[in-house]
C-alpha cells in the first residue's frame, strides 16, 4: 500500500473538499454535520487511496462514500432526536439572497432529484458519469433531472405569486 504524502493529500483535499461539503450540506443541512462528513469522506479516502485506478474512479468513489456517510449521519439515533436543520445555515451565507433562495429550493429537493442536481450542475459531471456513479441507467438520470427542473420550476412559479 502506497502512502500519500502530506502535500499529496493536500493537493487532493483541495480539489474535492468543495464538491463533498456541497453534496454533504445537500443532504444534511446542517453545516457542523456536513463538516462532519468531510472528514469522515478523507479519512476513508486516505485508508483506500491506493484501491482507486483513476482520477474519475477516485471522484466517483468520492461522491458515493460522501452520500453514504452523509444517509449515515440522518439514520443515526442521534439525529432521530436532534432536528437537522440549522436556520438560515447555508453554505453561501453571503450570497444573495435570491441565490440563497435557490440554493434552499435546491437543498428541499427530494434526496434522489437533489442528488443529480448537485452532480450536473455544480459538479458538471455527464449524464453518462452520474450514471456510474450512482448505479442508474442513463435514462433514469435523465428522468430524475427532468422532474427535479420540473419541481424547481413549479417552487419558482409559486414564489414569483407570491
Amino acid at each position: 500500500m502506497k502512502r500519500l504524502s502530506e502535500e499529496q493529500f493536500y493537493e487532493k483535499y483541495e480539489l474535492y473538499v468543495q464538491m463533498i461539503y456541497k453534496i454533504a450540506y445537500s443532504y444534511l443541512k446542517n453545516v457542523n454535520y456536513s463538516e462532519d462528513v468531510v472528514q469522515e469522506v478523507f479519512l476513508k479516502y486516505l485508508n483506500n487511496h491506493y484501491k482507486l485506478a483513476s482520477l474519475d474512479h477516485e471522484k466517483y468513489w468520492l461522491i458515493r462514500v460522501t452520500i453514504n456517510e452523509s444517509k449515515n449521519v440522518l439514520k443515526s439515533s442521534w439525529n432521530t432526536k436532534v432536528s437537522v436543520m440549522e436556520e438560515n445555515s447555508y453554505p453561501y451565507q453571503d450570497d444573495l439572497s435570491e441565490e440563497k433562495r435557490f440554493f434552499e429550493m435546491i437543498y428541499n429537493l427530494p434526496d434522489k432529484y437533489k442528488t443529480v442536481i448537485i452532480l450536473y450542475y455544480y459538479e458538471n459531471l455527464s449524464i453518462k458519469e452520474i450514471s456510474e456513479v450512482l448505479n442508474f441507467s442513463e435514462a433514469a438520470v435523465k428522468k430524475r433531472l427532468e422532474r427535479a427542473r420540473n419541481i424547481l420550476k413549479e417552487e419558482e412559479e409559486k414564489n414569483e405569486i407570491r
